[in-house]
Order: C-alpha cells, then sequence, then structure tokens
C-alpha cells in the first residue's frame, strides 16, 4: 500500500518513540535495524566475523535481529517477497532478510532500546545454518555442540540437511539510490603516510595528491629506517613545492603501528586518510570521496585497494567486515579515540583490531568499492624485513601466530574462539608431521596453549 515508505514493527505497547529517533538519524532504504538481541549464541560457532560480537550499549553493525522494534523499508520487503521464507515466525523472518541482504548492501544495525534475548528453537537453528551458510557448517556446528556442549541434536541436524542454502535476487542499487542534490559540503583532511625505503614512489603518491581538485591541510609523512646510521631519504621531496603543507618525522624505530598512531597525533583536521606510499589515484578521488560521505553520511570510508589487473565485482557500497589501514578516509570522532594495537605490530591483525574499535565506538565502516586505489605493491623498500619474535626458538611454535591468538581472544566471542579452534584443528591435519588422529590433536593442543601463553604476554612485550 505505502512502497515509498519505512515500516516500523512492534510489540502491543512497546514505545517507539526513542527507535523513531535512531531512525530519522540514520534513514534510508538500505538500512535494516532493530531493538538489542544477541540472537543464538549457536550461529557464533560457524560465523567468523565482527558482527556476533555485538556490544549491546551502543549502535552497532549487525545482522542480528530482535523483534520489539523493527524498521524495515517497504521496497525491500517487496523485493525480498517470496525470496525468504516466512513459516518460521517474524524472527527467523527478520534475521532471514537481514543475513542475505547485509552482504549485497543493506545496512543492518540494532540500536541500544528494549533490549530483549529471543532465540530460535534448535531445528531452526540448524535449519538456519544450511540456508545461509554452506552446508558443510551444519556439519560442524553438530561437532561442536557434541564436543563443547555434550549436546546431541542429531534430529535438528538431519533434518537440516533438507533445505538448500539461499541467493535471492535484490536490486540493491535502487535501495541505496541518492536523495541528495548535486551540491555536496567540502571537507577538510590530513593524510598520513608511514614509508620506509621508497623515495621514489613516494614522490609519485604526493603528485597524486596535489593533483586533487581538494587538496589535503598536511600531508603527515612517519618516515622509518632501523638502520642506526640511516639518514633521511627525503630531503628533495621535501623541498618541492606543494599545495599542502608537509609535516615529516624522521625514526628509526620501525612499526606501521606506531608510525600511524604517531601521524594520528600529529593531525589537525575533521578528516584523515589513511595511506600507503605505494598507491596511485586519479585526480577526482577525493572530490568523489566527498560525494560519497555526503550521500552516505559515512563517517569511516574503505576504498577499493586494487592491484593491476584486478577487477572489483561489488557495483554498491556495504558495511565492512575488517578496516583498509592504507585506504580509509576516517572522521576525528572516531580516530581521536581508536588506535592501532601495539600488541600487534608487525604481525597480524591491526587492521580487523581497529575495525572492532570503531564497531564499539557505535560507528560503522562501508566500503566504497567504486573509489579506487591502485596498490602498486613496489619490488622495494617496505616493512619487508623480517621480525624476530621471542617465540621464535621455542621447541613447540605457536599455532596460530600469538597476534592471531590475541586479536581474537580481545574481540570475539567465546563460542566464536571455540569454533575458530575446532577449523583450526582440521584444517591444520597433517601440518604437525603426523596423520595420527592421537598424535595430532596432542600436537596441536600444545601448539594452541603456546599461542594462548605469548598472546598474554604481547601487551607487556609492545609496550
Amino acid at each position: 500500500m505505502h512502497p515509498e515508505d519505512g515500516i516500523i514493527i512492534h510489540r502491543k505497547g512497546c514505545d517507539t518513540a526513542e527507535f523513531e529517533e535512531v531512525i530519522n538519524t540514520y534513514y534510508s532504504e538500505a538500512l535494516l535495524v532493530s531493538n538489542s538481541n544477541t540472537f543464538n549464541e549457536d550461529l557464533q560457532y560457524v560465523e567468523d566475523r565482527p558482527f556476533l560480537s555485538i556490544n549491546t550499549t551502543v549502535y552497532y553493525p549487525t545482522w542480528a535481529k530482535g523483534t520489539r522494534l523493527v524498521y524495515i523499508h517497504a521496497s525491500l520487503i517487496n523485493q525480498v517477497q517470496g525470496q525468504v521464507t516466512q513459516d518460521c515466525g517474524l524472527l527467523y523472518w527478520i534475521n532471514s532478510v537481514s543475513k542475505l541482504t547485509r552482504g549485497p548492501g543493506v545496512l543492518s544495525y540494532q540500536a541500544p532500546v528494549a533490549p530483549i534475548l529471543e532465540k530460535l528453537h534448535i531445528t531452526d537453528v540448524y535449519r538456519f545454518v544450511a540456508e545461509h551458510y554452506k552446508k558443510r557448517w551444519t556439519f560442524l556446528l553438530l561437532i561442536n555442540h557434541i564436543f563443547y556442549e555434550k549436546r546431541f541434536p542429531l534430529y535438528a541436524f538431519a533434518k537440516a540437511q533438507f533445505y538448500k542454502q539461499r541467493h535471492p535476487q535484490i536490486d540493491i542499487a535502487s535501495l541505496q539510490k541518492s536523495h541528495s542534490s548535486s551540491e555536496y559540503e567540502l571537507i577538510a583532511y590530513d593524510v598520513v603516510i608511514p614509508t620506509v625505503g621508497r623515495p621514489s614512489y613516494l614522490y609519485d603518491v604526493l603528485k597524486d595528491l596535489n593533483s586533487q581538485k581538494l587538496t589535503p591541510v598536511n600531508v603527515i609523512i612517519i618516515e622509518q629506517d632501523g638502520d642506526e646510521s640511516a639518514q633521511s631519504q627525503l630531503s628533495e621531496i621535501l623541498e618541492n613545492d606543494w599545495n599542502f603543507n608537509i609535516i615529516h618525522e624522521f625514526t628509526q624505530i620501525t612499526g606501521a603501528c606506531r608510525a600511524r598512531n604517531r601521524g594520528v597525533l600529529l593531525s589537525t583536521a575533521p578528516w584523515l586518510l589513511f595511506f600507503d606510499d605505494d598507491v596511485s589515484i586519479e585526480s577526482n578521488f577525493i572530490t568523489r570521496a566527498v560525494q560519497f560521505i555526503n550521500t552516505t553520511k559515512a563517517k569511516c570510508i574503505t576504498f577499493a585497494c586494487l592491484q593491476k589487473g584486478e577487477k572489483e565485482l561489488q557495483l554498491t557500497y556495504k558495511q565492512w567486515e575488517s578496516f583498509g589501514s592504507g585506504c580509509s578516509l576516517v572522521h576525528r570522532d572516531i580516530f581521536s579515540k581508536c588506535s592501532f594495537d601495539m600488541a600487534l605490530e608487525h604481525g597480524y591483525g591491526e587492521d580487523m583490531d581497529y575495525g572492532m574499535q570503531i564497531r564499539n565506538l557505535g560507528e560503522d565502516i562501508i566500503y566504497a568499492p567504486q573509489i579506487q586505489i591502485l596498490h602498486l605493491k613496489a619490488p622495494v623498500g617496505g616493512f619487508r624485513k623480517p621480525h624476530v619474535f621471542p617465540w621464535h626458538n621455542e621447541n613447540v611454535q605457536p599455532k596460530p601466530s600469538p597476534q592471531i591468538m590475541f586479536f581474537r581472544k580481545k574481540n570475539f566471542t567465546k563460542k566464536q574462539l571455540q569454533g575458530y579452534k575446532m577449523i583450526q584443528f582440521f584444517k591444520s591435519f597433517g601440518f604437525f608431521r603426523t596423520k595420527n588422529p592421537f598424535k595430532h590433536f596432542m600436537r596441536f593442543r600444545k601448539a594452541w596453549e603456546q599461542s594462548e601463553l605469548w598472546a598474554s604476554k604481547l601487551l607487556e612485550l609492545n609496550k
């Protein structure tokens, strides 16, 4: 009856005023919001993404939904009609719609209002996994239930085998159509670039920034070289006449986390572009980014960073699972409250960890696939020198790496960690030079415990 309207579904007697205020702030046809609900924790065994480690005190990006208060646009309902099952009740339906449409580009959130704990029956949980994940995840869910919880939901598992994974056809572009005018508000921004031994590539990056219609206020260059006798290689570049101010620091302490954190401290503009020293952009890059900000009201954008010959098939923007530490534009409301965790220096996961910090602030990371950066992958310089970690000479090497363990313990739920452990157990079969299942289990357990041990020490080691 009203195909151009948003709809709020609510339980009888539920106060909608606070919820409506939230919706009006973020209004879009490609938007799906509910009240706070942690949903079925069983799904944490099979979903290895940040969307189920939910901070219920903030406006959190997640596909998981409750049914006390739900906002959905009529045009989205019309598109999924007949493609998403309606025979399992509202809770199953709204979570199915949310799960299936978040990836293509519907922005999906929980608002910190009207908290409730609603769960699907165990048979519907297995059906949900069969319809929204690959079929093998039903088997892995069963293994996790048996091993960790001593539960044997064999009927639910067997029944789920009769359901197929769903792939609805959704026209996301029509839902994301812009309501903004051709006029847009400009922004002031700084750029922070860590660099190691790439003066010629850095020079090209500065030329690209200099050619933008809207140039930066400051370009903050943190130059690093671990050689005690090293000196800056950028003197000629710094003497050039640029359309922006250059803030340059040279240090013999290496590490991308430290460099970016230092760059943030030196920034003064309301926006900050995290950049690499071996990328290339077109002259309209910032103009398109500003238009995107005005259209979506996003405070954190990660751009497509592609190597030569790569093509981005995603045509519409969407919520991003991680964060691009060398290809993102971030508002001060975010970067003034977040930092790259030094426990992850020289290792893995600092960008994913930064993304989790953003979500826990109640903000989101929007991926803009059609605003693109060419990553040249320079064959020289950069953070290529192998770093020797303190566990290098241990008789039992940690697996997974302590950085990955640290990141997961810090940011994911207990069941997500257990599910990840089960996957690693199967994936690493043969890694420990034995195909004897019992020996593999014993060696895997020792390597996992070693990883947990070193993960607990990382923070102190990197202070």
